[in-house]
């Protein structure tokens, strides 16, 4: 199982990010990887993918600067020295906790000046954005954030696919299902590397797609992969059943626009 995102190494924070055809900038590969995790984030807290500016920082100060946005920091400043209210207290427990572990000194000072009730637990059914953020990269005790690749891909498939009104899209991990006039498509997304002069290193891909075909209540299967140099168009496979399957390379080339 291949991951990515960012894990405490020594004394550093090593950041391991997808690559792909012409993504090859690690500003690039890092907008890439937002753009991949904003699946998982509430529209609020979603990453700003325009400002170029935001990928030249590390996977973790991109992650705390945005978390560091909802706070406003300088109004924790007052001009006169005052007791600070207690704020976001429905959360209160969970910014505690990550605020201390963090190495921000914005978010130090905030762990230890401001502020929030300790004492208190989340609601259940109340969220504030920074929710989404902290818990996406924050376990409780370190601060790292490692993904499935091959889910995180299958999501940014899945949230591409154009919606139509009479065409139905369902995520059925790992599987996308489309079914539009009356014919049902299974996708099935994998982030591995296609060499068509030696498709037999996926044989075994392709013997569970056509697997599939015979025995499950769907009429197409496009195994999807990354785009490579070399795959940069579908394959289209039958079997001695007379089944078709179809490997499709997926482009991530529109990270570059």
């Amino acid at each position: 199982m291949r991951k990515i995102g960012f894990a405490k190494y020594k004394q550093a924070t090593k950041e391991i990010l997808p690559k792909t055809y012409k993504v090859n900038e690690i500003t690039c590969q890092r907008k890439m990887f937002c753009t991949m995790i904003n699946q998982y984030l509430s529209r609020s807290s979603k990453f700003n993918l325009k400002n170029e500016h935001t990928f030249e920082k590390s996977l973790l100060n991109i992650f705390e600067d945005k978390i560091m946005s909802f706070f406003q920091f300088y109004r924790f400043k007052p001009e006169h020295p005052q007791k600070i209210t207690q704020i976001y207290i429905q959360e209160s427990l969970l910014f505690n906790q990550y605020f201390k572990q963090s190495q921000n000194k914005k978010m130090r000072f905030m762990s230890k000046s401001i502020h929030f009730n300790p004492e208190f637990k989340m609601l259940l059914g109340y969220s504030h954005p920074v929710v989404d953020l902290i818990q996406l990269i924050f376990n409780g005790k370190e601060i790292e954030m490692m993904l499935d690749l091959n889910e995180v891909f299958t999501r940014t498939v899945y949230n591409r696919i154009k919606k139509e009104k009479d065409k139905k899209v369902t995520l059925d991990v790992p599987y996308i299902h489309i079914t539009q006039a009356g014919v049902k498509t299974r996708l099935h997304p994998r982030w591995k590397h296609i060499n068509v002069e030696n498709l037999a290193q996926r044989d075994k891909d392709i013997d569970d797609g056509f697997r599939q075909l015979e025995s499950e209540e769907i009429d197409q299967c496009y195994l999807v992969y990354p785009k490579t140099e070399n795959f940069k168009r579908h394959i289209s496979l039958t079997n001695k059943s007379s089944n078709q399957l179809k490997m499709i390379p997926y482009s991530f080339t529109f990270i570059n626009r």
